[in-house]
Order: structure tokens, then C-alpha cells, then sequence
């Protein structure tokens, strides 16, 4: 047997050996037993003690076999275990370290690569559709804590950025099943997820160009519109987001504000909205992209004229030649819509 083998079988032991220890203890404890009735957490009506119940639970130490006392409620017809609530185990079988663990995973792989690095890396038996459906729960919990919770960190350095934009996300057939698309036969193939960042950027590169600080950045994002009808009284959802993260981020509390867009009207329009006088600013990426597409509109699609136009124009722009850029768009004004 060689090393890595005998490390295994002797870590698999002793972890073993401890789920048995805690197994034993938790059983030995019977202070969960509430009386012959207990209040019902979900209505409040008394719930009948109906004996004790035995249950396995994944932990990081291996499975796990709890006996809980056990409550019937006659009004709305469930069975509680105040056990569970207490150890953080109501509704699951996963243990609250396991859940983090494969809410971990989940956010960073597949979920068929996260049953496989669960076990791989801690020994831990979670099939793939129960990290999925783990991660799905997590992730409906999260949103309605970010709905509802806005606690605002400290203030900020000098300057905060705040970007959005929107972007195809292909989905399942079942998410799509009557949206107008793209598609040659009017059908969809994906659905536009919105979404907001905020950071700092106080650092500079060796060559001056300024990069984000380090841990600044956070997103927020979700299949939701920008759009709101000209009656509603209101914000549209993306909006209320953009400005839960805001908020959250003290954005609104920065000496100065900046607004990145890609120049879709929408974005502005919020911005205003949202974050009166705010700087706002066409991104960079998608101010190249413009220029890329009048170079086309002058010259032609794929040519080696429009490529030229549009690097020379790059380079005024990175240069900061702005009346140089906009004196050759003012040129070509009179024909292509794009330059206008």
C-alpha cells in the first residue's frame, strides 16, 4: 500500500471515529424532547410529541444518524423536530458545513464537477442533482436576502465606478417557451440577464493606467427588465437592484460618481434617474466597438480600409485626441448613420 493510500484509510478512520462520538452524544441528549405538546413553528398551535425519530445526515465527517424527538401538528398536518431547527438541519439532510461546502462548488463548477470535487477533495457523498438542487435553494434564500437586507460599508475611496449592462444567457427550452428572439423563425434561444458592478480603481499600473483595487469589485445580476411601463409609479426591477447595490456599496456617498455604459439609451436613462450627476461614460470596449462598426458602415464589412480607420480612431481615443476623433467622424457625418 503506499503513502496516499494509507493516508486515505487512516483519514477516512478517524473521521469516522469522530462522526461516531458526535453521533453518540447527540443521541444521548434528549433535552429536545419539549413536553407531551410543543408549539408548531409554522402555525403555533400545539403539536403532539409522536416519539423519537431517526434520521441520517452527510457531514463533513461522514453520515451521521441523529434520533430527534418528534412533534405532529394536527392544525396544518406536518412533523417538526426542534432538533433540526437548533443544529441548523430543517429541511435537509446536508449538515451546515456540507451545505456551504457544496454552495461553494456550485457557484464555481457544474454541478456533476462539484459532486465529483466533493468527494474527491473532502469524502463527501453528494449526488449531482442534490448539489443542484442544494445550490438552487441557496441561491432563491440569497435573493431574497438581497431583496430585503441593505447594510452600507464604510465610506469610499474618492472615486467609485458603477457599470451595467446586459447580455444574452442561453437557457433551457422550458425558460423559453413563447419568447419572441432572434431566431430566423421569430423563437428564442436565450434570455438578456442584466447586470450591475461596483468598484474602485485608486491603483495604477507601471505604465499609469489606473486598475481596480484589489477586492473592490461586486456583482449583482438576474434575468429582470430595465424597462417600465410610462404609467408605473415606480422603479423597474433591475433598477430597485441597481440601486440595492448602490446603496449597499455607499456609491451614493462618493465625493464622485461615475456611470459606465456601453451607450444604449437605457443605461443612461437610469443613470439619471438613479444617480443624477453622476459622470457617465461610454466603457471603453464598446466605445471601440462603435467606432469598429462606423469603419464598416464607411468602408465595408471586412475591408482593410475599415480596419485602418478604425485603429487610427483607436488610437486617438486611447491617446485622449478627442477633437481629432470627433473632427474624422464629423467627416463622414453627412452619409453613414453610424457616424452620426
Amino acid at each position: 500500500m503506499d503513502l496516499e493510500a494509507i493516508e486515505i484509510a487512516v483519514r477516512r478512520q478517524a473521521l469516522a471515529a469522530a462522526a461516531r462520538a458526535i453521533e453518540q452524544r447527540l443521541n444521548a441528549d434528549h433535552s429536545d424532547h419539549r413536553g407531551p405538546t410543543a408549539p408548531c413553528p409554522h402555525c403555533e398551535h400545539p403539536a403532539r410529541h409522536a416519539g423519537r425519530r431517526r434520521k441520517t445526515f452527510e457531514s463533513v465527517l461522514g453520515p451521521l444518524t441523529l434520533e430527534r424527538a418528534y412533534y405532529q401538528c394536527a392544525a396544518c398536518d406536518v412533523g417538526v423536530c426542534p432538533r433540526d431547527r437548533a443544529l441548523g438541519l430543517e429541511g435537509t439532510s446536508l449538515s451546515p458545513a456540507v451545505t456551504r461546502m457544496v454552495g461553494t462548488v456550485g457557484a464555481m463548477v457544474s454541478f456533476v464537477e462539484g459532486h465529483a470535487l466533493l468527494h474527491e477533495l473532502a469524502g463527501v457523498a453528494v449526488d449531482s442533482k442534490h448539489v443542484e438542487r442544494t445550490v438552487e435553494a441557496l441561491g432563491r434564500t440569497i435573493a431574497t436576502d438581497e431583496q430585503h437586507v441593505v447594510v452600507p460599508e464604510p465610506p469610499s475611496p474618492p472615486t467609485m465606478y458603477l457599470g451595467v449592462d446586459g447580455t444574452g444567457l442561453p437557457m433551457g427550452a422550458v425558460e423559453l417557451a413563447g419568447r419572441a428572439g432572434k431566431q430566423p423563425d421569430g423563437s428564442a434561444k436565450t434570455r438578456e440577464v442584466k447586470l450591475v458592478t461596483v468598484w474602485t480603481a485608486e491603483g495604477h499600473d507601471a505604465e499609469g493606467t489606473a486598475v481596480r483595487d484589489p477586492g473592490s469589485v461586486t456583482y449583482s445580476a438576474a434575468l429582470e427588465s430595465a424597462a417600465s411601463h410610462d404609467t408605473a409609479t415606480g422603479l423597474s426591477a433591475f433598477a430597485h437592484r441597481v440601486y440595492r447595490e448602490a446603496r449597499r456599496r455607499s456609491f451614493d456617498q462618493a465625493p464622485r460618481r461615475v456611470v459606465l455604459g456601453d451607450g444604449a439609451a437605457w443605461t443612461w436613462n437610469l443613470a439619471d434617474e438613479l444617480f443624477p450627476g453622476a459622470r457617465q461614460i461610454v466603457d471603453l470596449f464598446h466605445a471601440k466597438q462603435h467606432l469598429f462598426d462606423v469603419g464598416k458602415a464607411i468602408y465595408g464589412v471586412g475591408t482593410d480600409l475599415a480596419r485602418q480607420w478604425a485603429r487610427l480612431r483607436h488610437d486617438e481615443l486611447d491617446a485622449g485626441h478627442l477633437r481629432a476623433l470627433c473632427e474624422a467622424l464629423r467627416r463622414h457625418a453627412p452619409t453613414p448613420p453610424e457616424a452620426r
